[in-house]
């Protein structure tokens, strides 16, 4: 038994482990109490903690020799396990044959001597606290004092974790419930994935987290967030999570928690996964009305075992995380049909407020750009004899851009969805095989056929600046979208083809009469604005009935065909030719007068006289200019023709005027 005086001093040392709670207070009046009793020369107080062996506190031991206390720790494992003090009479000799650094800071501190006791309550290990003399002990006798100074130790550490694991959980559930209050308040999700992945990374101690929003009904991974521990801001990313397999799986599956220590011996591993370093990974599910919405995962770059206390934390956080970012995909769903809502109106007007090919393009498009604010938007159509696509309507394209010609399955994303036919997207061309570079701030793409039928007209190309930058609603809605659109451009171009015909001779392909007086009308009002002039030229065929009864009508027509091409290459591009009638024809030259008319008229008479054609075909040619000649439509046309008639009356083969100009000779 241990004498009255050392009871009475065991009295005083031991007083202060059990009055105070404070950890840190407890350990270091362990640490040196240990050493006054025992009149040791320096003590090590070793927690066990998680199945590992830490060091808590330390007297009069420098922080070098702390580093690399190796042995200390090795011997009070062994102490731990066979729950038995253990007598080190000389520490050196235990590093005569091995570890020369260790050696040498044992004599750097000094020591010699070593006593390691167990702390620990019936089964359950607490830990160990070593003990140092400078001098060399034979034997170590003071064994009732440690005994009685490690069972209040045991006691005094206890209720020092004990309180300290309160004190956390009562921290950490605070920061937690502060954070549900920021996710209350807030509707921006990055401000919410930042504070969710830096309070994630903090909880399990980890080197990274990461974020998925998932829609586990289509089994897709959307918006992805990664934050690294040390760095300022999380960031958005393209997911490769796989949720048909591996841990992703899992969760889906099971709808809890998942962790791996070593992910290079789980099967299924996602090789990216372990490219980027990763070794352990803790995978909690995020889950609003029964689905799991997200998917938290924080990653270890060294092999670890998550505690679960840490994966208890991070299931409150993730319940909280869940609802706000739930409530924010439901203020977007809302936000989002609403948009929806009014491009769908909007188009639809636009589908039944114009039949102008171009104008309706253009008015889909801008609807497009303003309700998504896209990088880029455009419909490109086929050009079926050259295989290849062209941009017909655009939106922010570059001249450069607007003038690609993209061949069919072998130019870029447009290219592979006009072969395939299907639609395409693609969340970050970078890593694209298929992507062609237009745009350098484009990063991500979709694209989708025009399909009428089986037959493609065309494709409705999308890109955004934004790595995933469409959502699966998105997607859903251009597809709708293309399918309106390609039935609308089918329309407009139906219509634009119907116009034409209406306005086209079918024989000669030239435009008709009624194009005609389209023609002179608004050449009338534009000359008369501008002050300019303008001539009409009145043609007509001399013998062409001789010939149609020689030959018949078929041989007739096949002449107004050829010599419908010829006077066609002879006028200008800015000029207006059209079959008036019969074998009557009538041609507009803006912004010329008599002499540039009769130089014109000269040469289509005489390569008309040239062709090989008997009996013989020749033209009379009669003009009238404006204002000149008249103001008004009707008269200056009856004028044009009086003139060709004279002509012809005067043998065919030549042009007159209604006045000699200066000009003629």
């Amino acid at each position: 038994m241990p004498s009255n005086q050392v009871y009475s001093k065991l009295s005083k040392l031991t007083k202060p482990l059990l009055e105070h709670s404070n950890p840190a207070i407890v350990y270091k009046s362990i640490t040196k109490n240990i050493c006054t009793l025992l009149k040791a020369s320096a003590s090590l107080l070793l927690l066990y903690e998680n199945k590992k062996i830490r060091i808590a506190c330390a007297y009069n031991l420098s922080p070098e020799y702390q580093r690399i206390a190796k042995a200390d720790v090795a011997i009070a494992q062994a102490a731990l396990e066979k729950q038995r003090t253990k007598f080190v009479r000389d520490i050196k000799q235990l590093y005569r044959n091995g570890d020369k650094n260790t050696l040498a800071s044992i004599r750097k501190e000094g020591i010699i001597s070593l006593v390691s006791a167990p702390l620990g309550r019936a089964d359950t290990a607490v830990g160990c606290i070593n003990i140092y003399y400078h001098r060399s002990l034979k034997s170590f006798k003071m064994t009732e004092a440690l005994s009685f100074f490690v069972r209040l130790s045991t006691i005094a550490v206890i209720q020092a974790r004990m309180t300290e694991k309160v004190e956390e959980k009562t921290k950490m559930v605070k920061g937690i419930e502060d954070i549900g209050s920021l996710f209350a308040s807030s509707f921006e999700i990055m401000d919410m994935m930042n504070a969710i992945l830096t309070t994630a990374v903090d909880i399990a101690d980890a080197d990274a987290g990461g974020l998925i929003l998932i829609d586990e009904t289509n089994k897709l991974a959307m918006n992805a967030y990664e934050y690294k521990r040390g760095t300022r801001r999380t960031i958005e990313y393209a997911s490769t999570a796989r949720l048909e397999e591996g841990i992703s799986a899992e969760i889906l599956r099971t709808k809890k928690a998942i962790t791996v220590s070593d992910l290079t011996a789980y099967n299924k591993v996602n090789p990216l996964a372990v490219k980027k370093k990763r070794v352990s990974v803790a995978g909690i599910p995020l889950m609003a009305r029964e689905k799991v919405i997200g998917i938290l995962y924080l990653d270890s770059f060294t092999k670890r075992r998550f505690a679960k206390t840490e994966i208890d934390y991070l299931n409150m956080l993730s319940n909280q995380a869940a609802i706000a970012l739930d409530n924010i995909l439901l203020n977007r769903l809302v936000k989002r049909e609403a948009k929806e809502t009014a491009l769908l109106y909007e188009v639809s007007q636009s589908l039944i407020s114009t039949l102008d090919f171009d104008q309706l393009l253009e008015n889909i498009l801008q609807h497009l750009k303003e309700t998504f604010d896209f990088l880029n938007v455009s419909v490109l159509l086929v050009d079926e004899e050259r295989q290849v696509l062209y941009t017909h309507s655009s939106i922010t394209y570059s001249p450069e851009e607007k003038d690609l010609r993209l061949r069919i399955g072998k130019d870029g994303i447009t290219g592979h969805v006009a072969k395939t036919k299907k639609m395409y997207y693609s969340r970050d061309v970078r890593s694209d095989s298929h992507y062609v570079a237009g745009s350098r701030d484009t990063r991500s793409e979709v694209c989708f056929p025009l399909l009428i039928g089986d037959r493609l007209i065309g494709v409705l190309d999308v890109e955004s600046s934004e790595v995933n930058g469409f959502s699966q609603e998105s997607i859903r809605l251009l597809s709708s979208l293309s399918a309106q659109i390609a039935i609308a451009i089918d329309n407009a171009r139906l219509y634009a083809e119907t116009k034409k015909l209406s306005l086209t001779d079918p024989l000669t392909t030239l435009s008709n009469r009624r194009s005609f007086d389209i023609f002179i009308d608004a050449e009338i009002k534009r000359a008369e604005r501008y002050r300019r002039t303008f001539v009409v030229m009145m043609i007509d065929f001399d013998n062409f009935k001789d010939y149609n009864d020689r030959y018949g009508h078929s041989a007739g027509d096949i002449v107004l065909q050829k010599f419908s091409r010829i006077m066609k290459g002879i006028i200008r591009d800015v000029d207006f030719i059209c079959r008036y009638g019969g074998d009557e024809f009538v041609s507009i030259l803006p912004e010329t007068d008599a002499s540039f008319a009769l130089d014109v008229a000269e040469r289509m008479r005489k390569k008309i006289a040239t062709q090989k054609i008997q009996p013989k075909i020749t033209l009379s040619i009669g003009i009238a200019s404006f204002p000149h000649d008249a103001r008004d439509k009707s008269k200056l046309i009856d004028l044009a023709d009086q003139a060709c008639y004279e002509a012809k009356q005067r043998g065919g083969n030549r042009v007159l005027f209604t006045f000699k100009p200066k000009e003629a000779k």
